[in-house]
C-alpha cells in the first residue's frame, strides 16, 4: 500500500555472475512484484469492506472500490485529501485531529489496532454508521496508516429495534396488572413488580430469598409436586389457586397460570398470577346471599316460579305449592298450562305474555287459576323474562292469592255502585278535587255547570272563574279556611259552561281533617234564583225608600208650594168680599189678577205631578212629527218671559240654519226647553244674559242653554235629575224639584242625551242633544 516497493522476503541475492544476468534477475524480480502488486490491489477493490492507506500528515494515499461505494467519493476525489477533511463527521474531528499529533510526536496512539464503532461522514453530508480498524505500516523509514471501515447501520438498526422492542416488552410486563415470575432451579429468575407487590416483598427479595418464601405452608407440597411434573413433561394442571400468607399473618389468594419456556438455554416455569382474595370474598358473600334469598324465597308468602321457555317448572317455592293446593305426596303439575282455568284461557295469556316479553316488558294481571283439586280462585301473577336478550332463559313469576282481595272488591264496587247512585240523585253537585283538579263529579254537578263529565274530570276548577285573579284570590280565601277549620262554605259567582254568571251555595270539607292537599269533597247548590228574587226584593225594598222619600218631599213640596198661593188667594178672596164695594176698578182687577195667577201655579205644579206621575208609570206618550223647530224655539222662549215678567234677565238666541226643521214631539220639547230656560232664569236673581243656541252636528240638533246664574255644586250634579231634588244653594227659590226630571225623560224618549256644566257662582250650561 506504500507507493515504495517493499523487497520480497522470498527473493534470494542473486548470485555472482554477469552484469546481464544480474540485470536479468533484478527485472524478473521486479515484474513478479508488480504482478504481486496488481493481485493485492485486486483484492483490495473486491473487499466489500473499504480500505484506505493515510500517510504521516493524514492524506489519503490509497481508497479502494469498497472506499467508493461506501462513503460516495471516488478515487480520483479521495486520493491526496486530508482524511480528517473528507470523512471524520465535524462533531469528531478535532478529537482526530489531536489524536493524530499525538501519534506523530510520541509514537502512540488510542486508535491502533482497535476495533472501533464510531460514525463517518458521507459525501451526501449523511452520517454513517461504521466499524473502523486503524493499523500502523512501517517502511524505509516512514509512518504510514491502514484503515478497513465496515458499514454497520444496518446492524445498528436492527440492534436499536431490538433494544425498542425489549424495552416495550419489558415496560409491559412491569406494568401489566398480573404478576409474573420466571423460576430456574427452585429459584426465582426473573420477577416483575406486580409480582413482588402482591407477594408483599421487593423483586430483589423475591430473587434472593426464593419463590416458596409466601406460599403458605400448606401448599408447598401441592406447588413442588405440580413443578417438578411439568418440568418432567408429565400432565400437571397449568390454572389453579392457592394461598400467599403475608407477614400480617394475612392469607391472600391468587389465581395462577403457569407454563414451561426456555430460559439462559435451560427449561424454567413461567408463572402469572393475580390477586384473587376480593373476588374470593365476593363469591363467598354471594354464596351467602344466594343461600339467604334461596331461605327467604322458600318461606315467601309469594308464590315464586322459574318457568322453562316451553312454560315447564325449572323450580318453584313452597308458597306456591301451597297456594295451588299441591300437598306432599302428590304429584306436581308438570307444565304451567294444567293451573289456568281452560286450555283457551291458556292459550289467551300466553299470547298477551308473548306481547310483553317480545316488548320488554313485565307482564302483570289479575288470572282465574285452578287449584290441584279442581277448585277456581283469583290470583294476580306478574312475571319478566329472566333476560330479554335470550328467552331460551325462561321467566320467573311471582303468584299470589287474592280470592278474598277480589270478593271485598266484588263487594266494594256493588257499594260504589250504590253510593253512586246515590250521589248522582243528589239534588247538589258533588265534586271531589285535589289540589283544585276535579277527581270525580256527579250528574248534578254535570248539570249545574253545564260541562260533561269528560271535560271536568282531571282539569283545574279555573274553568269556573272569570279570570285567574279571581281563581287565585278564591284559592287562597278557600285554602287558609280548610286549614284553619277543615270546612268552608260560602256563596260564589261562578260561569257556567259559554260564559252565563250563576250563583253557587259552595261547600267544602276536607277529606282529611284540615288537610286540603289530601282532597276536599266540594257541593255545589245553583242559588241563582234565589239571588235573583233576593236583588228583586232588595230593589223593591230600595224602590219603596225612594217612594216613601218621594212622597215626604212631595207632601212637603205641596204644602209649601201650595200654601202661598193659597194663601195669597184666600186674603184676595178675603179683600174682594168685604172690600170691593170700596174698591177702585184698577185695584179689584189687581187682586182678581193675583188670584188668577196663584190658579194658574197652582195649576203648573199639579200639571207637573201628573206629568212626573206618568214618567214614573211608563205613560208619558211620544209622538214625533215634523216641526218647524225654530218657530217652536221662539214660542218658548216668548212663554219664558212672559211667564218671568219681571226678570232682569235678557234671552238670547241664535239658530243654525241647518237646525230650522226636524221630526219631534212638540209637547215634550216645550217640556225640555222650557224647563231650562225658566230654571236659567229663576236661578239667575241678578239678572244677566241668557243664551239658547240651537244646531246641527254629526246629523244629531243639539240645544245648549247657558246662564251666568248661581250654578250647581259638583257633589250634587249626579243627583240633578232625579225627583224633587233641589241643589243645596238655591235658599228660598221656589222651585218643586221635578222640572229636570221630566226634562231628562222627555230627552230618553227622543233617543237623545243632556249633559251638565256648571261652576258655582258662575252660572251653568245644559246641553241636549236630539
Amino acid at each position: 500500500m506504500n507507493k515504495q516497493t517493499p523487497r520480497s522476503a522470498a527473493t534470494a541475492p542473486p548470485e555472482p555472475g554477469s552484469a546481464e544476468d544480474v540485470i536479468a534477475s533484478q527485472a524478473e524480480t521486479i515484474k513478479a512484484l508488480e504482478a504481486r502488486q496488481r493481485h493485492l490491489t485486486s483484492l483490495l477493490d473486491s473487499a466489500r469492506d473499504a480500505v484506505l492507506e493515510v500517510d504521516a500528515s493524514g492524506t489519503i494515499t490509497h481508497w479502494n472500490l469498497g472506499a467508493e461505494r461506501m462513503l460516495g467519493w471516488s478515487a480520483g476525489e479521495a486520493v491526496d485529501r486530508r482524511m480528517g477533511d473528507l470523512i471524520v463527521p465535524d462533531k469528531y474531528r478535532e478529537a482526530y485531529e489531536t489524536s493524530f499529533a499525538a501519534h506523530l510526536e510520541t509514537g502512540e496512539a488510542n486508535t491502533a489496532n482497535r476495533l472501533l464503532e464510531i460514525e463517518a461522514l458521507h459525501k451526501n453530508g449523511t452520517l454513517i454508521a461504521i466499524e473502523l480498524s486503524i493499523f500502523t505500516v512501517l517502511g524505509d523509514g516512514t509512518n504510514s496508516f491502514g484503515a478497513f471501515i465496515r458499514d454497520v447501520s444496518g446492524r445498528r438498526s436492527v440492534e436499536q429495534a431490538l433494544r425498542g422492542s425489549e424495552e416495550k416488552y419489558r415496560a409491559v410486563v412491569e406494568h401489566v396488572s398480573e404478576g409474573m415470575i420466571v423460576v430456574k432451579d427452585q429459584k426465582v429468575a426473573y420477577s416483575n413488580a406486580r409480582a413482588a407487590e402482591i407477594a408483599g416483598m421487593s423483586p430483589q427479595d423475591m430473587q434472593q430469598i426464593g419463590f416458596l418464601h409466601r406460599i403458605h405452608p400448606d401448599d408447598h407440597a401441592l406447588v413442588l409436586e405440580r413443578q417438578r411434573k411439568r418440568l418432567a413433561g408429565e400432565e400437571a394442571p397449568s390454572r389453579y389457586e392457592l394461598r400467599l400468607l403475608l407477614p400480617d399473618g394475612t392469607i391472600r389468594w391468587i389465581g395462577i397460570s403457569v407454563t414451561v419456556v426456555p430460559w439462559d438455554g435451560e427449561q424454567a416455569t413461567l408463572t402469572f398470577f393475580s390477586d384473587i382474595s376480593e373476588k374470593r370474598a365476593l363469591e363467598a358473600k354471594l354464596r351467602d346471599t344466594l343461600e339467604e334469598r334461596e331461605t327467604i324465597l322458600e318461606n315467601s308468602l309469594v308464590g315464586i316460579a322459574f318457568l322453562t321457555s316451553t312454560d315447564t317448572f325449572r323450580w318453584s317455592n313452597q308458597a306456591l305449592s301451597k297456594i295451588f293446593g299441591i300437598t306432599p305426596g302428590t304429584t306436581a303439575p308438570a307444565h304451567w298450562s294444567e293451573l289456568f282455568e281452560s286450555e283457551a284461557e291458556y292459550t289467551r295469556v300466553a299470547r298477551d305474555i308473548a306481547d310483553c316479553m317480545s316488548e320488554g316488558r313485565a307482564y302483570q294481571n289479575d288470572l282465574r287459576m285452578r287449584k290441584l283439586d279442581g277448585s277456581l280462585f283469583w290470583v294476580t301473577a306478574s312475571g319478566k323474562a329472566v333476560s330479554i336478550l335470550d328467552r331460551t332463559q325462561g321467566t320467573v313469576w311471582a303468584v299470589m292469592d287474592i280470592t278474598a282481595r277480589k270478593a271485598l272488591e266484588a263487594a266494594l264496587e256493588k257499594t260504589s255502585s250504590e253510593r253512586e247512585a246515590i250521589f248522582n240523585s243528589a239534588l247538589v253537585g258533588i265534586s271531589f278535587n285535589v289540589d283544585r283538579r276535579f277527581q270525580w263529579v256527579n250528574d248534578k254537578y254535570v248539570e249545574i255547570t253545564g260541562y260533561s263529565r269528560q271535560e271536568l274530570v282531571g282539569q283545574s276548577s279555573r274553568l269556573l272563574y272569570p279570570d285567574d285573579e279571581a281563581f287565585e284570590a278564591d284559592g287562597r280565601v278557600t285554602r287558609e279556611a280548610l286549614l284553619r277549620d277543615g270546612v268552608y262554605v260560602d256563596e260564589r259567582r261562578f260561569l257556567r259552561r259559554g260564559g252565563e254568571a250563576v250563583w253557587m251555595q259552595l261547600a267544602g270539607r276536607c277529606v282529611v281533617d284540615r288537610t286540603p292537599s289530601a282532597g276536599v269533597i266540594w257541593t255545589l247548590l245553583d242559588i241563582t234564583e234565589r239571588r235573583r228574587a233576593e236583588d228583586n226584593i232588595r230593589a223593591a225594598l230600595e224602590r219603596e225608600k225612594e217612594l216613601n222619600d218621594l212622597r215626604s218631599r212631595f207632601v212637603s213640596m205641596t204644602s209649601h208650594e201650595f200654601r202661598t198661593p193659597l194663601a195669597a188667594i184666600l186674603s184676595a178672596s178675603e179683600l174682594i168680599r168685604d172690600y170691593s164695594d170700596r174698591m177702585p176698578a184698577e185695584e179689584r182687577l189687581e187682586i182678581l189678577n193675583s188670584i188668577g195667577t196663584g190658579v194658574q201655579r197652582m195649576a203648573r205644579m199639579l200639571d207637573r205631578a201628573l206629568l212626573i206621575g206618568q214618567v214614573d208609570a211608563q205613560m208619558l206618550e211620544f209622538r214625533p212629527q215634523q216641526t218647524d223647530l225654530l218657530a217652536l224655539c221662539r214660542d218658548i222662549v216668548q212663554e219664558a218671559r212672559f211667564l218671568l215678567p219681571k226678570t232682569n234677565c235678557e234671552i238670547e238666541t241664535q239658530f243654525s240654519p241647518e237646525a230650522c226643521a226636524g221630526s219631534f214631539d212638540a209637547k215634550l220639547l216645550r217640556h225640555i226647553l222650557g224647563n231650562l230656560l225658566s230654571n236659567a232664569i229663576k236661578y239667575s236673581p241678578q239678572g244677566g244674559k241668557i243664551s239658547l243656541d240651537v244646531s246641527r252636528q254629526d246629523g244629531r240638533t243639539v240645544f245648549e242653554v247657558q246662564d251666568r246664574g248661581i250654578g250647581i255644586p259638583l257633589e250634587e250634579i249626579p243627583h240633578l235629575f232625579q225627583s224633587f231634588h233641589r241643589a243645596s244653594n238655591v235658599g228660598d227659590i221656589q222651585g218643586t224639584g221635578l222640572g229636570l226630571a221630566i226634562v231628562k225623560n222627555s230627552v230618553e224618549l227622543h233617543g237623545g242625551s243632556i249633559d251638565v256644566r256648571s261652576v258655582p257662582g258662575q252660572g251653568a250650561c245644559f246641553t241636549v242633544t236630539l
